[in-house]
């Protein structure tokens, strides 16, 4: 649970954070499209986000180890979560997702093709914001590197999008290969945000290592916890529909452990309806019952906390002077860990 004063202020740190830039993508977006208005509309309600902006947080925390002022990096910061919200509209066409944040999705509004191109006009954007911010700020190591980690980043993300595509319905799909697949996805850009604040202070290699581990075993948890939020969470706080991973046979972990420890005529129900390409909201309820009578959900919040626990392992074995950042990440582990909806 997040209680300390102490916990709050690092939450209450990462919120500023989030909204600085926020605001800083706004006003870039706006300038950059200044001439394309339509385009601006559709760009600048993906901006908001309801959720933790955690990718930017871990990149300000890790920098400021370094001794570089968030100021000097937020455009980075700003360009790498320009790139990761690109992705979101990318992963709602593919999934044909009709909500974002409590509002109807770009893919709902626009169709397919319409935010192909606002999604792609995004990430390019947002490459555009980290190599310039990158280039002003001479104090700065690794720059090119730096660049070529989110580049390879968002490769990895298309590559595990295409994965989870090809592993929809798929009652075969193990555990494994469901981690492997968030790892490519959500755990990646977790991960390069960690690491690349250290990089561009040039931190050790036996430092930019311990930050790759954390930083992937915080990211599979962030992702198992969205997973459980998707079937038992508050649609008001998740933005998208209850059992929207269903609706699009998303093979999840809640789902794979389900069917691993439902016996008869339960786990041929479930395979019946992830069979069907279009399973109706009475389908989607009956899955959700069948999660909700396994182990499933216990099981998920526990690989959460596991994952958790080996972040802030991995992360205590920094350097003792690093204690700001080990602190400030074990306050993230713990409230990803904790499940509690609201920082």
């Amino acid at each position: 649970m997040v209680e300390s004063g102490r916990d709050m202020d690092t939450l209450k740190s990462a919120r500023e954070t989030g909204l600085i830039v926020e605001q800083y993508l706004r006003e870039y977006c706006a300038t950059a499209l200044s001439k394309q208005g339509s385009v601006w509309r559709a760009c600048d309600r993906s901006l908001t986000d309801i959720g933790l902006r955690i990718r930017p947080f871990l990149l300000r925390i890790s920098c400021q180890e370094g001794g570089i002022a968030f100021g000097s990096i937020t455009p980075v910061a700003a360009g790498v979560e320009l790139v990761q919200l690109s992705t979101l509209i990318i992963d709602d066409i593919l999934d044909e997702s009709p909500l974002r944040n409590n509002k109807p999705s770009v893919f709902s509004d626009h169709g397919a093709k319409a935010s192909i191109s606002i999604g792609t006009t995004m990430s390019s954007l947002g490459f555009r914001l980290i190599a310039e911010g990158l280039e002003r700020n001479h104090g700065l190591q690794n720059n090119v590197a730096v660049l070529g980690l989110f580049s390879q980043t968002h490769a990895d993300i298309y590559v595990g999008q295409f994965l989870d595509l090809l592993f929809e319905g798929d009652t075969s799909v193990s555990e494994d290969q469901y981690i492997d697949m968030i790892s490519k996805t959500t755990a990646c850009f977790i991960q390069a945000s960690l690491v690349a604040g250290a990089m561009l202070w040039d931190a050790s290699s036996e430092i930019i290592q311990t930050l790759q581990r954390a930083g992937l075993f915080l990211g599979v948890a962030y992702q198992i916890r969205d997973d459980v939020i998707d079937v038992i969470g508050d649609p008001e706080y998740t933005g998208k529909p209850l059992g929207g991973d269903i609706q699009s046979r998303k093979m999840r972990l809640p789902l794979i452990r389900a069917l691993q420890e439902l016996r008869g005529s339960k786990q041929q129900k479930l395979v019946e309806i992830l069979q069907r390409s279009n399973p109706s909201c009475e389908d989607i309820a009956a899955v959700v019952g069948l999660i909700e009578e396994s182990d499933s959900i216990d099981y998920c919040v526990s690989k959460t906390k596991t994952y958790c626990k080996q972040a802030t392992d991995a992360i205590y074995m920094l350097p003792d002077d690093l204690v700001s950042l080990k602190t400030q990440f074990n306050v993230v582990a713990n409230w990803i860990s904790s499940f509690e909806e609201q920082a």
